[in-house]
C-alpha cells in the first residue's frame, strides 16, 4: 500500500491538473463570444438616431479589439448613455437631429473613444494573467491532446489495416504501406500523429485562455502563442523527443511548426469543442480495448511467426540430409578467408557474444586453442588492421540461411578491434543508422601479404533506428 502512494499522488496530481486546465479554458471563453442569444448591437431600427448611432459604435468598435462579450457590453452601456442623453437634451429643447449630434459630439472622435476604452480595459495585471494562463493552459492542452493523439491514431492505424485487408480479400494487394521492420514505422507515424494533435490543442488552449483573461481578441494574442508554440512544441519535437523514427514520422515532425501556426489562426474565433462526460468514458474504454486488442495481436503474432536467430534458419540440403553441412553466408563478398596455416590450430573463435540494446550492438570475439585461451597479441602478431566491418544482410524473415545481401560491394559501419587479452571487441551505433537493419558483422584483418582476409565469419542481426528527428536528418546512412 505504502509503495501505491507515489502512483496514487502521481495520478491524482494529473487529474486535477488536467481538470483545472480544462476548466480554466471554459472560463476564459466565456468572454470571447456573445452567445447564441445576445445580440452584437443593442440599437434598435426603431429607436431614435439608430442609424447615426450604429455607425458611431461601429466605427469605436473596430478600435477596441476586445473579446466578443467585452464588445457587446461596451455597445449596450454606450448605447443606453447615448439614448439618455439625447432624451435629455430633448428634453431641454433640442431638435432631435441637433440632439443627436450633439450627444455624439459630447463623446468625442469615436477612433479615440475606442482606443482609450481598450485601454482601460486590457491592463498590465490583465496581460501578465492572460500570460501565465496560457501557458497553464497549454500544458494541459498537450497532455490532452497527446492522449487524444493515441486514440486518433490507433483507430486510423486499425482502418487502415482493415482497409489494406478488405483490399486484399477481393484481390486488390497493395506495396507494403507500413513496411518491413518489425513495426518500426507503424510505431513512429503513431508517435508522430500524437505530437501533431498535442500541439495543435495546446496552442488552441494558449490563445483562447490567453485572450479570455487578458481581455483581447484571440488575434490579437494568435501571434505571440504562433510564434511562441512553433519554436517550443518544434523544438521539442525535432530535438528533443525520441523514439522510432522514418520518413513520414520525420514529415509529419517537420510540420509541427506548421500546425502550431494554423492552431493559433485558423477560426480561433470558435469555441474549443469541449469533450462531455460521457464522451470521456467512452473514449477511456475504446483506448482500453484497442490496447488489449493490439497486446492480444502482437502476442500472437509473436507466438506463431517471432523472429529466429540466423542460425536457427539455416536448412542443408546435402543428399544425405546431414544437417552439418555449412551454409552459404555470402561470405566471399567481404573477403577471402584467411589460409588455415596462418592462424594457430582452433582458430577463429573460442567463444563469443553479442550483446544488443539501445546503446547499440557490442561485438566480443574470444580466440582461444584447445582449452586454453591465448593472447590476441600473440594469434594476430602478424596481422594489422584488425577490424569488425558491418555489411547490409538479407532480412531474417526470408526463407534460406540469410548472412550477406550481395548487392553491397562495402561495409556501412566499420570498427577497429579493441583487444583484452584474449578478446577482442566492438560496439556498433546501429540505432544512430537510418538504413542499417538488418546487419551482419564479420572480424577482418590485414595479413603478411598485405591482402585484408576474413578472419571470424559473424553473426547477424536487426536494430531498429531510435533517436530524434534531427537524429534521423543527419544520420549517415
Amino acid at each position: 500500500m505504502i509503495a501505491l502512494l507515489p502512483v496514487i499522488v502521481i495520478l491524482g496530481s494529473g487529474v486535477a491538473f488536467l481538470i483545472a486546465s480544462v476548466a480554466l479554458v471554459r472560463r476564459s471563453e466565456r468572454r470571447l463570444s456573445t452567445g447564441p442569444d445576445e445580440p452584437g448591437s443593442s440599437v434598435a431600427p426603431g429607436q431614435t438616431g439608430a442609424p447615426e448611432i450604429s455607425a458611431y459604435l461601429d466605427r469605436m468598435t473596430a478600435e477596441l479589439r476586445l473579446p466578443a462579450a467585452d464588445v457587446a457590453e461596451v455597445r449596450a452601456e454606450l448605447a443606453d448613455h447615448l439614448r439618455d442623453s439625447i432624451a435629455s437634451l430633448e428634453a431641454e429643447g433640442f431638435e432631435t437631429e441637433r440632439a443627436i449630434r450633439e450627444a455624439l459630439g459630447r463623446l468625442g472622435p469615436p477612433a479615440e473613444l475606442g482606443r482609450q476604452l481598450r485601454v482601460a480595459h486590457q491592463s498590465t495585471r490583465r496581460l501578465l494573467a492572460g500570460a501565465g494562463g496560457g501557458v497553464f493552459a497549454a500544458g494541459g492542452g498537450f497532455v490532452l491532446g497527446y492522449l487524444g493523439g493515441i486514440v486518433l491514431a490507433m483507430l486510423g492505424f486499425l482502418a487502415v489495416s482493415a482497409l489494406v485487408a478488405l483490399l486484399a480479400a477481393v484481390g486488390v494487394h497493395l506495396p507494403g504501406i507500413f513496411g518491413d521492420d518489425d513495426g518500426a514505422t507503424v510505431n513512429s507515424l503513431l508517435y508522430a500523429t500524437t505530437i501533431l494533435v498535442a500541439t495543435a490543442v495546446a496552442t488552441r488552449y494558449a490563445v483562447r485562455t490567453s485572450a479570455g483573461l487578458s481581455r483581447r481578441a484571440p488575434r490579437t494574442v494568435a501571434v505571440f502563442w504562433a510564434v511562441a508554440g512553433a519554436l517550443v512544441f518544434g523544438w521539442l519535437a525535432i530535438f528533443e523527443m525520441r523514439g522510432p523514427q522514418s520518413w513520414p514520422s520525420v514529415g509529419l515532425e517537420l510540420c509541427i511548426p506548421v500546425v502550431a501556426v494554423a492552431a493559433a489562426f485558423v477560426r480561433i474565433e470558435r469555441p474549443m469543442p469541449h469533450v462531455g462526460r460521457w464522451a470521456v468514458v467512452v473514449s477511456v474504454v475504446s483506448l482500453v480495448v484497442l490496447v488489449l486488442g493490439v497486446y492480444a495481436v502482437n502476442v500472437s503474432v509473436s507466438s506463431t511467426s517471432g523472429s529466429a536467430p540466423l542460425s536457427s534458419l539455416v536448412v542443408c540440403s546435402a543428399p544425405d540430409q546431414s544437417t552439418s553441412c555449412q551454409p552459404d553466408f555470402h561470405l566471399e563478398t567481404v573477403a577471402p578467408m584467411a589460409p588455415a596455416a596462418w592462424l594457430p590450430e582452433g582458430f577463429p573463435m573460442n567463444g563469443g557474444s553479442n550483446s544488443f540494446g539501445a546503446s547499440g550492438a557490442s561485438i566480443d570475439d574470444q580466440f582461444g586453442s584447445g582449452q586454453s585461451a591465448l593472447s590476441v597479441a600473440a594469434i594476430l602478431s602478424n596481422w594489422t588492421d584488425v577490424r569488425f566491418e558491418a555489411w547490409h544482410a538479407l532480412p531474417m524473415n526470408e526463407p534460406g540461411p540469410g548472412g550477406i545481401d550481395t548487392r553491397y560491394s562495402s561495409p556501412f559501419a566499420v570498427q577497429p578491434a579493441v583487444s583484452s587479452g584474449s578478446h577482442l571487441t566492438a560496439v556498433f551505433h546501429f540505432e544512430r543508422l537510418r538504413d542499417a537493419s538488418p546487419w551482419w558483422v564479420v572480424l577482418t584483418a590485414v595479413g603478411p601479404d598485405g591482402h585484408r582476409y576474413l578472419l571470424d565469419g559473424g553473426q547477424g542481426g536487426s536494430s531498429d533506428f531510435n533517436g530524434s528527428a534531427w537524429d534521423w536528418l543527419t544520420a549517415p546512412q
